[in-house]
């Protein structure tokens, strides 16, 4: 932690003090030039003593810590020495130098006498009592440095176990949502497998409906293959590669792969993004698409249509494309809506909570976002804003067709 600098004491600290030290400098200068003249120089001394009483006077009403024993005894010594000294001036004033002895007499008590004497001494007594006030104020200041650097010591080891635990719980944490992570993106493709498979077994097909769910399978598998390639490369963390991609292209694959789903169902789907073209992962896109896609395919009611629109948009002079998956299903209330990317939390029996969390990160990873909001008429609506690819770029069909083979 850093510390700042410690400046040393300095009379800026105490208001006024500067210009009280520059009038008792000015007197100082002036009874020194005036030493031997008798009047003036009794006429310049009370002032002297008096700035010096207004001083500490004035200091102890600013701060009363500063009221003590010492204090007061200072204070009483200047207000002696001020008052002689003004006593005397106006003696001499008066002419008693050319009065009754008596007179003179009392002039010299004041001036250098017990008068003067008892001021000093009260002066004297009041500095003679801050020393042991001083030295006690600093040892219990050492002690209190010494146990408060104890408590320090003890709660930084405190602190440091705790740091251990929340490290520990932390990663066991994290180990959890990887896990149920794994399982969500290998559920998915899994279910479409089954889905084809049941598909296959519930009635004789042709030839060409078999080659047809053959293909649902083939993609299923390989996208289970990925997710578990994933894991196998989790050590190295994975860049999105930002490209031209025409949205047609991933929407279709994700569509065929969850035809069966949409048809057991008893769903449709419906888009208009055949014109369109975002900078994206390709493989990061077809995963948010199939978990967009799945979500609202299991919470649409039977003959329901869920739409996938596509139009540009320009944000703070940035373009964007933004992709909404509309379903026709319950909506979303706020209590929902609040919690639909918080980890875990899922209203469908045997969801992990975690696709659309999943989903959100890949949007954020291709420089997107992602949302969910309800629909005015019904339904709920995920809305994907990815870069839009700069006019007149766009997937090659070769690169497009490397990437569906």
């Amino acid at each position: 932690m850093a510390v700042s600098p410690q400046h040393p004491p300095s009379l800026r600290a105490i208001p006024g003090a500067l210009l009280y030290c520059g009038l008792l400098t000015a007197l100082t200068v002036a009874l020194a030039a005036v030493t031997g003249w008798s009047e003036h120089e009794a006429l310049l001394r009370p002032l002297f003593y008096a700035l010096l009483f207004a001083f500490f006077r004035g200091t102890s009403r600013r701060h009363p810590e500063l009221h003590s024993l010492p204090m007061r005894l200072v204070q009483a010594g200047f207000l002696v020495l001020t008052l002689s000294s003004a006593a005397s001036s106006i003696m001499l004033a008066a002419g008693a130098d050319h009065a009754a002895a008596w007179t003179t007499q009392l002039r010299i008590v004041l001036d250098r006498g017990a008068i003067y004497l008892l001021g000093l001494v009260l002066l004297a007594y009041g500095l003679m009592l801050w020393i042991p006030m001083l030295l006690h104020q600093h040892r219990q200041l050492a002690a209190t440095y010494a146990q408060t650097r104890d408590e320090l010591r003890e709660a930084e080891t405190a602190r440091t176990k705790m740091e251990q635990k929340l490290i520990e719980q932390h990663r066991l944490t994290l180990l959890g949502e990887l896990a149920a992570s794994i399982a969500h993106d290998l559920r998915n493709p899994l279910a479409i497998v089954k889905g084809a498979a049941d598909s296959l077994v519930r009635r004789q097909r042709s030839p060409e409906a078999i080659l047809q769910h053959a293909e649902v399978i083939r993609r299923g598998i390989d996208k289970a293959d990925q997710t578990i390639q994933t894991l196998i490369d989790l050590g190295r963390p994975h860049d999105a590669q930002l490209r031209p991609v025409r949205l047609e292209e991933p929407l279709l694959e994700v569509l065929a792969l969850i035809d069966g789903e949409g048809r057991r169902n008893g769903v449709r789907f419906a888009h208009n993004c055949a014109q369109h073209t975002a900078l994206a992962d390709r493989e990061l896109l077809v995963q948010v698409l199939l978990n967009l896609l799945l979500n609202a395919a299991q919470v649409s009611p039977a003959g329901g249509t869920i739409e996938v629109r596509c139009r540009k948009l320009n944000r703070r002079g940035t373009p964007f494309l933004a992709i909404a998956v509309e379903d026709r299903g319950p909506g979303l209330p706020a209590e929902i809506r609040r919690r639909v990317f918080t980890p875990f939390f899922t209203t469908r029996n045997g969801g992990t909570g975690l696709g659309l969390l999943s989903s959100r990160r890949m949007a954020s990873q291709m420089g997107g976002e992602l949302g969910l909001y309800p629909r005015g008429s019904g339904g709920a609506r995920a809305l994907l804003l990815l870069p839009a690819a700069p006019a007149g770029q766009a997937s090659s069909p070769r690169a497009l067709a490397g990437a569906l083979a």
